[in-house]
């Protein structure tokens, strides 16, 4: 009877532990399959710098280009024969370049040869057939990632991507019988138990990838019977419920091979760029072999830190692979010889431009992007360039030493293209790896003269009252305040010249003429042209806004002077330049905007000549002695006790903004020319410059002025000045004083 009560028991319980068994199975199936389907994983947005622009005369030396294809790990080849590969040869450069889905569609791997000739790309060729090119780019650096919510790195990959000999190679070491089991194989196991026992060491996993795979997506780490059922149960029925490709995919996308940082690398995507920097799709037989060691454990056999160790298990995949005949014996022996990886260059394992990634957020935020972008992943194109990028920093770095043994002293650089209305390179610290305030777009700080040229533009658009050769006084002028106090505004140099030209006044930025210009116009008038500027900071509606009170970042002031590089017209700067998904679908295509017209093109044209008088004879003269007159355009500004140093300066190609100062706001000592210039002559140095082009637009013509009055006179007057200006009919009696002459006829005839 005992017997029998416990048989009874036992059936009943093994009833409730079946019937148990099948709701949980019932109930798994119900949520893994869903969330499998739609929640495997959560893809990175991939934030790629510019495209490197290849075009005849383009001002480019040979050095910059080697420098880029260093940042994304071309090897030098005697032959090139393998795409992402270069060769020097004298003044010319052979590439071959990887293939590479651009925001515009997919490119082919494409060989060139590029002829370089006093700093310039002379000529392209495309190889072999030697036919001439008008354009070439490379395939873009990978400026960082921006992670899902789950803050893991991943670039998706489909699976008809990823090369035969990695599936087959993974298969091999991972699982055999993976197309064949039901997603749990005791056969893989025990085969598994006898080759890690013939080895001497693990080569071969027990588990399945299906069970890898739900491991990693679902289950912790603990080792124990519970986990390892629910492992198994699971496994059997994702591999019951999705196909074995649908699994291998998810698993070379889901795979974690490590840390870079801060950061975890997931999926074979990521992993070939960070350890290789190329797509799965270059991947060589050692490269692959690597991987798949690596899979095994990525804090163990981490390349970097221990590569003796992971050399030894690589070679033991490769001897596998020429086992199964998947590798011939040359392309064996050459993967023996092939390096582990590359040492880390200088900025593997640090971001790319913090404060410029930060800024791409930002934008990004405000994009009308997919709320699903992390199911399907998100490449976001940028307009950065990372040579500009060096530059900016590399300048600052060596700049501010020699300035100031201040270590509070700090910076903001900020370089755009005014002509597409795009950000290219920022800096927001004097270490530029230091994360967190970003002084390019978030350092609010007076501007002084840099206000100027809104004040000169709004009188000079008054064509019947001013022009440049206009008298206007520098002498002292007390104003009464709002609150009683007077105000005495004074220049730099305690000095007053009294009278001299408009132009004179703007070039040596001389503070009376234009707080007495400020008046004339009307402050409210200036309060309203730099809100159309994109001002949309407090401005203070007072006299001393003439002298630039107003308090903007070197971001606003950046798009500020963009008015002027850009025939006054204001436009706001942007970073991105496109979006798309993970396989190359485009959903989002910025065009320059259009913008709105803030000074017309013949007052912009006026306010550029006398910015480019502060280069060629003003307070920015120091340039001109660099780059030659009329190459650049800019302008100093200087606050109050030397708080804050500024230049802007900008060529037919780029907009240069610097601002030194210090957080607490102390001074420093420094002028706009004595501080922030020197950073921005050693960024052009090393930027190049395409100078300015100078050619006044109609109906503005070269006119002659009375050095002492203003006034217009006769062409061939011996002392003069000449100004582009609205053209003026003179009288046949004026003379070279301005006046009307009155002579006789036989005076004139015999003068």
């Amino acid at each position: 009877m005992l017997m029998r009560f416990l048989l009874v028991t036992l059936a009943k319980l093994a009833l409730v532990v079946l019937i148990t068994l099948g709701f949980y199975a019932i109930y798994l199936d119900s949520s893994l399959t869903k969330r499998f389907a739609s929640e495997r994983y959560q893809a990175s947005a991939i934030v790629y710098a510019r495209p490197l622009t290849l075009e005849p005369t383009a001002p480019l030396r040979m050095s910059q280009v080697l420098a880029e294809l260093t940042q994304l790990r071309y090897q030098q080849s005697a032959t090139t024969a393998a795409s992402g590969s270069y060769r020097r040869t004298g003044d010319q450069l052979e590439i071959h370049r990887r293939p590479f889905d651009f925001a515009s569609g997919p490119a082919m791997a494409q060989k060139v040869r590029v002829s370089f000739a006093n700093g310039r790309v002379a000529s392209l060729r495309s190889l072999p057939d030697g036919r001439m090119l008008s354009q070439f780019q490379l395939d873009p650096l990978v400026l960082g990632q921006v992670t899902g919510d789950q803050g893991e790195d991943r670039l998706l990959v489909g699976l008809e991507r990823v090369p035969n000999l990695l599936i087959e190679t993974l298969l091999l070491v991972e699982d055999r019988d993976f197309y064949h089991h039901a997603g749990v194989s005791l056969s893989s196991i025990g085969r598994a138990a006898l080759a890690n026992l013939a080895a001497m060491e693990t080569v071969q996993g027990g588990s399945t990838l299906t069970q890898q795979l739900v491991k990693n997506l679902y289950l912790t780490r603990e080792q124990t019977l519970w986990r390892k059922a629910n492992e198994a149960l699971m496994a059997l029925i994702i591999d019951f419920r999705f196909s074995k490709n649908e699994i291998l995919e998810t698993y070379f996308n889901e795979i974690y091979f490590g840390q870079d940082g801060g950061r975890a690398i997931h999926g074979v995507g990521l992993a070939s760029r960070y350890y290789f920097g190329k797509s799965v799709e270059e991947l060589e037989p050692a490269e692959m072999a690597l991987l798949v060691a690596i899979v095994k454990g990525p804090s163990y056999y981490n390349p970097h830190r221990y590569p003796e160790r992971v050399k030894k298990r690589r070679d033991m995949i490769l001897q596998l692979m020429f086992a199964e005949n998947l590798l011939s014996q040359p392309a064996y022996l050459t993967a023996l010889d092939t390096t582990l990886v590359a040492p880390k260059g200088p900025r593997v394992g640090q971001t790319w431009a913090p404060h410029y990634l930060a800024q791409v957020k930002q934008e990004l935020s405000q994009l009308n992007v997919p709320e699903d972008w992390a199911q399907q992943g998100l490449r976001v194109f940028t307009y950065f360039d990372p040579l500009a990028q060096q530059i900016a920093e590399a300048s600052v770095a060596s700049q501010l030493p020699r300035l100031s043994k201040a270590e509070e002293l700090q910076a903001a650089v900020v370089i755009a293209e005014p002509d597409n209305a795009s950000l290219v390179a920022l800096v927001g610290d004097r270490q530029p790896q230091q994360f967190g305030f970003n002084r390019a777009s978030m350092a609010i700080r007076q501007v002084g003269s840099l206000i100027k040229p809104t004040i000169y533009g709004l009188a000079l658009a008054q064509k019947n009252s001013f022009h440049l050769g206009t008298i206007v006084e520098d002498q002292p002028l007390e104003l009464q305040e709002a609150d009683g106090t007077s105000w005495r505004p004074a220049n730099y140099d305690g000095k007053f010249q009294g009278s001299l030209m408009l132009y004179d006044a703007l070039a040596q930025s001389r503070n009376l003429p234009a707080v007495r210009l400020g008046l004339s116009v009307g402050i409210p008038a200036v309060v309203d042209k730099l809100q159309a500027a994109g001002v949309d900071t407090p401005i203070p509606s007072v006299p001393s806004l003439a002298l630039g009170s107003v308090e903007l970042s070197p971001l606003q002031v950046s798009e500020l002077y963009g008015v002027w590089a850009q025939q006054g017209r204001y436009r706001s700067y942007a970073t991105i330049q496109a979006l798309t998904d993970h396989r190359g679908l485009e959903f989002y295509q910025r065009r320059p905007p259009a913008g709105y017209e803030v000074f017309d093109e013949v007052t912009t044209a006026l306010v550029n000549y006398g910015l480019r008088g502060v280069i060629n004879e003003g307070t920015g003269k120091a340039l001109a002695a660099l780059f030659g007159s009329d190459a650049l355009a800019g302008k100093s500004g200087t606050t109050n006790d030397y708080r804050d140093s500024w230049f802007v300066a900008y060529d037919e190609d780029k907009l240069v903004t610097v601002w030194l100062g210090r957080d607490d706001n102390q001074p420093i000592h420094l002028t706009g020319s004595s501080g922030a210039l020197p950073v921005v002559a050693e960024i052009f140095s090393q930027l190049g410059v395409r100078p300015l082009a100078t050619q006044p637009p109609a109906p503005l013509q070269l006119t002659a002025f009375h050095p002492q009055t203003g006034v217009a006179i006769p062409l061939d007057c011996p002392s003069q000045r000449r100004f582009p200006a609205y053209p003026q009919a003179l009288p046949e009696q004026v003379n070279c004083d301005g006046e009307i002459d009155e002579r006789a006829w036989w005076e004139k005839l015999f003068n």
